[in-house]
């Protein structure tokens, strides 16, 4: 009876070990699954090697304990070697685990071998065991193999034992390495380092390990969870120094991979394992992979000499991180600091450098930390260089030539799952309270300058080895839609006897009264990119925006260069907040556009006042003169109308889109809609209109204006003609040739009939603007009728159409005769004025006699 039901729970354990669907197998690796271990094993696995016949052989390759929730999970691997003539299956094995005090407990396959059945003839195979176990140590544990034999007393044979030696330990040696099969990738692995870092009140360790992946395709170790393990049976969640996407490591390459934690401060940290975990989800265990002992802790040297270098690893690659230049200027109280540190890339794949903290750490101790709206992603290619900026103020009252920079890592979130394991050594924190690691990696000697106060008009010498003299001409202050624009025009001049200096590529950062950091920035210049000559000069204006309430006592500019693919420091200078106000053209002088290739004259035509009932509108015509002598697009001009009170009011602009010839014109059209009633002077304020730091082209939207001068404009309110000849309707002129209207006795209808010419007043080329001629008919009998006509639909502009329609009304039945009077309106944007006037007798027909007319 007792037989029976030991056979027949060996055979239902049996078909449970091959019930499960396996894994592929990698024949590449003799029938080893993909996450199985190569043959380098710790040197601490005991060797230990058991025939279980027909000569197949089960040796130990790895073992390993793992403890969690209060409990300690044993894993080993056993390689079957199948050196016999036929397939043997994995049913008929059995190992098991020996407690200490003699209890025995069934091995059984992790979920991942659960499908593995058998072994075929010349070939092996690893199977990873797990068993629940009361401690954290395999020290002293007896591994034993059972196998199926039906001729024994309860059909299961053992042949082999062994048990554990008493100083067991499966992790690997400091720096050795170790050759490892994981998630199907052959990689090897050793220890790097293993620092100590005290830092706002924390214990942090930092792990550094090397990793080279030995396959044809890019590796991470995200699919296992790192822990740092003390002797005792504590462990410490790791996260990727990277971040939570981890570091890939490519195709043959090494990498020297970090990871972090935080530990408690009584943690010693000889003996110290950093241990890779893999979850069971189906056993809902975490089981140990591999673990390898670090070497002795150090506590790393974060100061960096004035003008060094720092080297880091970010991603895995090399970095070099410099101050550059860094300049000092003061302002009541505070010294304010401008600091530009430099990245370059030192290794062979592209690099995204992290936000790091940065702060200046006084010589008493205090820190000043860097606050910026602005997160710049630096991207670096292999051997690239790039700058990050920054300005911070500090007392004045500091020693300003003991200071440093600390940079401190980018912030890494834990993983609120991972709580640490055990709490002997002072694990088992409230991981929502550690929900932030950083630390410093460097603290930098700043050299640095004063930085010069510039005066409009004055020339100063070059702020660079290679850099240009520069003179600030002219800082207007120009009102721009609900805001005002700040436009400065510098010179820049070659200085050198020899050579040619480049002009880069320029960015602007504009700041008022130290603090104001002014809006949409650009820089015009269009020398950008080229050579400038020795003693040859260059001009470049620079622009930005500002609240128009905001009233300015200084100025800050600071022009980056993108140069050699690192942007860098071109010129830094302070001016007051005096601002030179716009030059007005004298009467009857026109706006002069100077920039090359665009040059032109735009002079007044005449500025008109359209009446509306709530409000009017003024309506300027510009005749604007080409003076290139190529066939090009006219600069696109942008103005503003600023009544005599100071009240400003922005124009829209109707500009033709056609190419110039030489000497051609263009008609140009500026108009805004103004309180009822103004009267006095008006100036009209123009300018070359931006986009993007360059002259602005049609349909682009415009950005700011260059060059604004204020033209004195007078509106005028037309007079209406008596007549209806030779209309001024710019640039046409309007008339109507011929104006019939006839009644037929008794009809209630008067048949109109009125030809209208339209000749151009003369050669200029003119945009449509939208204007509407509107005719208003009114008859005898005092009723007013209105027709609008739309140019090149009813009217032709220019050419000649006759309008045909009809005036009805029941009263008209009894009239004998009559006239009619017809007055011709220009409609812009709702307003009318009236072009002129002019009255007509009808054409009366008899029923009697139809030929006969009245």
């Amino acid at each position: 009876m007792y037989s029976k039901k030991l056979r027949t729970s060996a055979i239902l354990l049996a078909a449970m070990l091959v019930a499960v669907p396996g894994l592929d197998v990698d024949a590449s690796n003799n029938g080893k699954t993909k996450s199985e271990k190569d043959v380098a094993s710790p040197k601490a696995t005991p060797a230990w090697k058991v025939n279980i016949g027909n000569n197949v052989t089960a040796t130990l390759e790895y073992a390993d304990v793992w403890q969690q929730g209060g409990q300690s999970t044993a894993v080993f691997t056993l390689n079957y070697k199948n050196a016999g003539k036929d397939a043997v299956r994995l049913l008929s094995y059995f190992p098991k685990v020996v407690l200490s005090g003699g209890s025995v407990r069934a091995a059984n396959p992790i979920s991942r071998d659960l499908g593995k059945k058998k072994v075929e003839p010349g070939q092996s195979l690893n199977v990873t065991y797990y068993v629940q176990i009361d401690k954290n140590s395999l020290a002293g544990m007896k591994l034993a193999m059972d196998v199926w034999n039906p001729n024994v007393k309860g059909y299961l044979q053992r042949v082999g034992s062994h048990r554990l030696p008493a100083d067991y330990s499966a992790g690997v040696s400091a720096g050795t390495n170790s050759k490892l099969y994981l998630s199907g990738t052959p990689v090897t692995v050793q220890t790097a380092s293993l620092e100590r870092i005290k830092y706002d009140g924390k214990v942090i360790a930092r792990v550094g390990m090397y990793i080279t992946n030995h396959s044809s395709t890019t590796w991470t170790d995200l699919g296992f969870a790192p822990y740092l393990a003390s002797g005792s049976g504590s462990s410490y969640p790791l996260e990727h120094e990277a971040g939570a996407a981890g570091v890939p490591i490519q195709p043959r390459e090494k990498k020297l991979i970090y990871y972090i934690t935080e530990i408690p401060g009584s943690l010693q940290t000889t003996n110290l394992r950093f241990l890779w975990t893999e979850a069971d989800e189906a056993l809902k265990l975490t089981l140990p992979v591999a673990s390898f002992y670090m070497p002795k802790a150090t506590t790393p040297n974060w100061d960096v000499a004035v003008g060094a270098v720092k080297k880091l690893s970010i991603q895995g690659n090399p970095v070099e991180a410099r101050i550059r230049q860094a300049s000092l200027r003061a302002s009541g109280d505070q010294a304010i600091w401008s600091i530009e540190m430099a990245f370059k890339n030192k290794g062979n794949k592209l690099v995204n450098v992290p936000g790091y903290d940065l702060a200046i750490k006084a010589a008493d101790g205090s820190v000043y930390p860097y606050n910026s709206e602005e997160q710049v992603l630096l991207s670096l290619r292999p051997g690239e260089e790039k700058t990050r900026l920054m300005q911070i103020s500090l007392p004045l009252k500091l020693q300003q030539d003991q200071l440093k920079l600390q940079m401190v890592e980018a912030p890494v979130f834990l993983d609120p799952s991972k709580t640490p394991v055990g709490s002997a050594e002072g694990g088992g924190s409230d991981v929502e309270l550690r929900n932030r690691l950083t630390y410093p990696i460097a603290y930098f000697g700043i050299p640095y300058q004063s930085e010069r106060r510039a005066s409009i008009g004055v020339e100063y010498d070059p702020q660079t080895s290679k850099g240009f003299a520069y003179r600030v001409e002219s800082i207007q202050r120009l009102p721009w839609q609900d805001t005002d624009l700040i436009v400065a025009k510098l010179r820049l001049r070659n200085t050198g006897d020899a050579n040619s200096l480049p002009l880069p590529e320029l960015k602007l950062k504009l700041t008022a009264d130290e603090s104001v950091l002014l809006a949409s920035p650009e820089v015009m210049a269009e020398d950008q990119g080229a050579l400038i000559a020795p003693g040859a000069t260059t001009e470049v204006y620079v622009m930005a925006r500002i609240p128009y309430t905001k009233p300015i006592r200084s100025l800050r500019f600071e022009l980056l260069a993108q140069e050699e693919k690192a942007a860098a420091s071109f010129l830094t200078f302070t001016t007051s907040g005096t601002m030179h106000s716009i030059q007005t053209v004298e009467n009857g002088q026109p706006y002069s556009v100077q920039t090359v290739g665009k040059r032109a004259d735009a002079l007044e035509r005449r500025t008109i006042m359209y009446e509306g009932i709530d409000s009017d509108i003024i309506y300027s015509e510009l005749t604007l003169a080409s003076h290139e002598q190529r066939r090009v697009q006219a600069a696109l001009l942008k103005g503003y109308f600023q009544s005599a009170d100071g009240q400003i009011y922005e124009a829209d602009t109707i500009q033709p889109e056609v190419l110039l010839q030489p000497g051609a014109k263009q008609s140009v059209v500026f108009w805004a809609r103004v309180p009822k009633g103004i009267t006095g002077e008006w100036g009209l304020a123009l300018g070359t209109a931006l986009s993007g730091g360059k002259l602005a082209e049609p349909g682009q939207e415009v950005s700011g204006v260059l060059g604004v001068k204020k033209l004195r404009v007078n509106p005028v309110r037309p007079s209406a003609s008596s007549s209806l000849a030779q209309l001024e309707w710019y640039p046409y002129s309007i008339s109507v040739t011929k104006a019939s209207g006839s009644l037929q006795e008794g009809s209630p209808s008067i048949l109109l009939n009125i030809t209208i010419d339209v000749k151009w007043m003369e050669s200029i080329t003119a945009a449509d603007a939208g204007h509407k001629l509107v005719m208003v008919v009114k008859d005898s009998l005092g009723q007013a009728h209105e027709r609008t006509l739309v140019p090149g639909t009813d009217i032709q502009v220019p050419g000649t159409r006759t309008v045909s329609f009809e005036l009805t009304d029941e009263q008209y039945k009894k009239l004998r005769g009559g006239w009619f009077n017809l007055t011709l309106l220009d409609e812009f944007q709702g307003e009318r004025i009236t072009l002129g006037s002019q009255s007509y007798n009808l054409t009366f027909r008899s029923i009697q006699d139809p030929n006969v007319e009245w």
